[in-house]
């Protein structure tokens, strides 16, 4: 296996944004959120960060190539996080 550490993006290496995309994932899981609201409102809201994050996280892992996950799962994982996290967004927005 690779030295995890020598795959960098703008001078960070991506097992160092892994591991502050799985501390923000925690983080956002003590967070409280989503108060006054039910259903699926109040999922997102409550859950849809911190998941997010542990895609994110999950995707720079995979990029970093400090597991044996396939590099081919960063940019399928990378989308589904984002895509969470603008289901998060557009939910805030709407005043949820």
């Amino acid at each position: 296996m690779n030295d995890p550490f020598a795959e960098k993006i703008g001078g960070i290496p991506w097992v160092a944004i892994a591991g502050a995309a799985l501390i923000l994932a925690v983080v956002c899981a003590f967070l409280p959120a989503g108060e006054g609201t039910e259903g699926a409102q109040w999922f997102i809201l409550r859950w849809a960060r911190s998941i997010a994050f542990l895609f994110l996280g999950a995707a720079a892992l995979a990029r970093s190539k400090a597991t044996f996950a396939p590099f081919d799962w960063a940019a399928p994982l990378g989308a589904t996080g984002g895509l969470i996290y603008v289901a998060y967004m557009v939910v805030t927005l709407a005043g949820g």
